[in-house]
C-alpha cells in the first residue's frame, strides 16, 4: 500500500516537529526546516517505536544543530558514502590479496570474513581507535571465533597492513593497529588483537 503522505499534526512547542499521517495508516515524526535555502525534512521515526515526548526531545536537539550552522540530515546524506569496514576489507581483498601466494591470500580472507567482518561490519573505517592492551577476561563474545594466540598475532599484523593501505587510500590520516603487539604465543588464550576504546595502558616492557 502506498505511503503518500496525507497530513500533518504540527506541534505548538518546537518549530517544523510534526506527526506526519499516512494514507497507509503509518504514523511518524519529522522536523521541517530550511538550510541554505533548501526546505528540508528529517525524519525521527515511526509510532509507536517513538513516543511524543522522546521525538520531541530529538526535534529539539535537532533544531539546535540547525541553530549552530550544521544540517543534521546533509549528515546522515554524507554518512552513507563514508567507508566503513566491510568496504574497506572488500578493497583490501580485492587489490591487495592478489599479488600474495594462494596459501597466503586464502587465510588472510578467511580470518578477515570470520573473525573481523562480524565484529566490525558497520563500523566506519575513519573512527576505529587505536590499538590498547586488552586483558585476556576482556575478550571475543564466546559465540564469536575464538583465534589461538598463534592466529590472533597473525590477524593482528594483517590489520595492521590493512589500516596502512587505507593511509595510503587517504580513508584514514593514521594506522589504528600500528601499535599493535604480539602475544606469547604458548599461552592458551582466546583474544583478538583489535583496535578498542577504551584507555588502559599497556603494560610496560
Amino acid at each position: 500500500m502506498s505511503t503518500v503522505r496525507q497530513y500533518q499534526l504540527f506541534d505548538n512547542v518546537v518549530p517544523g516537529f510534526a506527526l506526519v499521517i499516512y494514507k497507509s495508516g503509518t504514523k511518524a515524526f519529522n522536523v521541517s526546516y530550511r538550510f541554505n535555502d533548501r526546505q528540508r525534512r528529517y525524519t525521527i521515526g515511526q509510532l509507536p517505536a517513538w513516543s511524543v515526548v522522546a521525538a520531541r526531545e530529538r526535534a529539539k536537539a535537532i533544531r539546535r544543530e540547525i541553530e549552530m550552522e550544521y544540517d543534521p540530515l546533509g549528515n546522515c546524506e554524507a554518512e552513507r558514502v563514508v567507508p566503513r569496514i566491510s568496504d574497506l576489507i572488500d578493497r583490501y581483498i580485492d587489490e591487495h590479496l592478489p599479488k600474495l601466494a594462494a596459501r597466503n591470500r586464502s587465510d588472510q580472507s578467511s580470518m578477515l570474513t570470520k573473525l573481523v567482518l562480524p565484529q566490525w561490519r558497520n563500523r566506519l573505517v575513519r573512527e576505529m581507535a587505536a590499538g590498547c592492551y586488552r586483558p585476556a577476561k576482556k575478550l571475543l563474545r564466546r559465540s564469536a571465533p575464538c583465534p589461538t594466540p598463534i592466529r590472533a598475532n597473525r590477524l593482528g599484523e594483517i590489520l595492521r597492513k590493512m589500516f596502512n593501505l587505507a593511509v595510503q587510500w587517504k580513508l584514514r590520516s593514521d594506522n589504528p593497529a600500528q601499535g599493535f603487539h604480539k602475544r606469547p604465543e604458548n599461552a592458551r588464550e582466546c583474544f583478538m588483537p583489535l583496535p578498542c576504546n577504551h584507555s588502559a595502558r599497556s603494560p610496560e616492557t
